[in-house]
Order: structure tokens, then C-alpha cells, then sequence
């Protein structure tokens, strides 16, 4: 583990949660919850971006949101708003949706974030809009590092089990994709049936130079931290590795963490923490700290 500076970490803080919607450029919604320590004022930002098939309520999230609050930050946990769930909802309601959610539509809801932080539209007076940190989580991840790479209002960014890539799809899902017009998603333990319509496909065909992850890490001129499970069999370590290859060695860390995988030991719902999930947060607050 990478050696930081020992700031005053205190967890212990009653944390205040507020619920916030926003409207991206589209006017799709985007339904979030802001936290923060009680009578915190100015605090640096943390906006924390979901993965594939999750939610602001999925798993540790609401943890991660408590916990950087009780770390000296406010923090974002929102929805995307293709992401295939209504509002109020912790399960999916909004299929058409979710077969529509693009990457374009996420980068969306992010610049809605960053608007929204800057103008008042959630958090105002318990928020500085000028110290911004933006985290990722596996497909959120990559979304969050295309974020900082080209947003000035992000200051820096940490990538959690993310992938190196959009394009995981093989030559047969693509033909299937393009014949039946939608792609089944599988999710264990889930009932509902998902699927992606075929514009997700042309959207990523589309983007190909945009939504290139490592093209955006040789262009990032802020921080980037990569946190990856050593053990990670969703998506593997030579992901992150391949992306810290590119990276400015100056301004970019990363961090394999032994004998956890993808979710650091999380489960959903979420029952308990592990040792993983706090070194996770520990590491990134103290990260984030230095820069923002």
C-alpha cells in the first residue's frame, strides 16, 4: 500500500444526509443523496459514480457515502438516470431506460453533477464547487476518468476496479446484438430481465476515439488513483495496470490490494464491512486530501 500523509481521519461525526434531484441537459432526472458532518461548511466535494447493473443504494455505497463524510468531505451518491431505476426505487423499474443507458448519457448526468455542485443545485453552503474529486467504481470508473479528463471543474480522480475498456462484448454477442436489435444482461441473483438496445452498440461504435479509457488517462492533467482487488476475477488486475502504464507517473498512483476482489468484499445488500472496504476509503480520503 502506497504511503500517504497522516491526516486526522475521525469517522466518528454524526453525518447529515440530505436527498437531492437534478436535471441533466436532456431533463432526465437524476435522484442522489448528499451527506456531510454536522455544521461542516466549504467541505471538498466527492462525487461517486456507480458500476454496471448497480445504484446509489447498492451494496456499500451508502456506506462509502457516510464514511467520507465522517472523513472531512461531503460526498454524492447518485443514480445515474438510465441506470434503470425509478424514483424511489432499489429495483429495477425502468427497463426501457436501462436499454438506452449510454456512455454519452453518463457523461451526461456527470456534467449535470458538476453544474449542480457549481450553481447551487444541491449542497449549497456545505459545498466549495472549486474542490471536486470524482470516484469510479468497475464501469463507473472508466465513466470517471473520461469525466476528469476532460471537465477543468475536477480536481482529481479514483478509479475502483475499473475497467480499461468499454468494448467487452465478443464477436458473437455483437452479431446477436446487431441481428435481435438488444443484448440479454445477466445478473446473478436478479429475476428481472435486462437487455441493452442496439443504440448502446452505435454509441460505442460511434465514440470509439472518445470513450478510449487510456486515451483519456495520457490526457488527464489532474491526479488519478487506481484501487484494484489482487484477486479481482470480474475484471481483471492487467486492466488498471495497462492504464498505469500510460499514466503520468508524476500524479498517478495505484494500489493492489491483496486477497479481495471486485467489490472488496462487499455484498448486496450490504450486512458488514471488511478490513478491504476501510483500507479502500481510508487510502482514497487521505488520497483525495492531498489534492482537493
Amino acid at each position: 500500500m502506497m504511503s500517504l500523509p497522516d491526516f486526522p481521519l475521525n469517522p466518528d461525526r454524526v453525518v447529515i444526509e440530505s436527498p437531492f434531484n437534478l436535471r441533466n441537459e436532456s431533463g432526465d432526472t437524476i435522484a442522489g443523496d448528499l451527506r456531510y458532518a454536522e455544521g461542516g461548511t466549504g467541505l471538498p466535494l466527492l462525487i461517486l459514480c456507480h458500476g454496471f447493473t448497480a445504484h446509489k443504494d447498492w451494496g456499500p455505497f451508502p456506506y462509502f457515502g457516510r464514511r467520507f463524510a465522517g472523513l472531512g468531505f461531503a460526498s454524492a451518491v447518485f443514480n445515474f438516470s438510465h441506470n434503470g431505476m425509478g424514483p424511489g426505487s432499489k429495483r429495477f423499474n425502468e427497463l426501457e431506460k436501462f436499454s438506452r443507458n449510454t456512455i454519452g448519457k453518463e457523461l451526461e448526468d456527470i456534467r449535470a453533477l458538476l453544474r449542480g455542485a457549481e450553481e447551487g443545485g444541491f449542497g449549497e453552503g456545505r459545498i466549495d464547487p472549486s474542490r471536486i474529486g470524482i470516484i469510479g467504481h468497475s464501469r463507473g470508473g472508466g465513466v470517471a476518468i473520461l469525466s476528469a479528463s476532460r471537465e477543468p471543474r475536477i480536481s482529481g480522480v479514483a478509479a475502483w476496479s475499473t475497467v480499461a475498456t468499454f468494448h467487452r462484448y465478443t464477436p458473437h454477442q455483437r452479431e446477436s446484438w446487431e441481428r435481435e436489435g438488444f443484448l440479454p444482461v445477466t445478473v446473478r441473483g436478479l429475476r428481472t430481465r435486462l437487455r441493452l438496445g442496439v443504440d448502446v452498440l452505435r454509441d460505442l461504435e460511434a465514440n470509439r476515439e472518445m470513450y478510449d479509457i487510456p486515451r483519456a488517462v495520457r490526457a488527464l492533467k489532474v491526479p488519478l488513483l487506481l484501487v484494484h482487488g489482487a484477486a479481482d476475477v470480474s475484471v481483471r488486475p492487467a486492466e488498471p495496470e495497462s492504464l498505469y502504464a500510460v499514466a503520468d507517473r508524476s500524479k498517478t498512483e495505484i494500489v493492489m490490494l491483496e486477497g479481495t476482489g471486485h467489490t472488496f468484499g462487499a455484498k448486496h445488500p450490504y450486512r458488514h464491512g471488511s478490513p478491504a472496504l476501510k483500507d479502500l476509503v481510508e487510502l482514497t480520503a487521505r488520497w483525495f486530501h492531498m489534492f482537493i
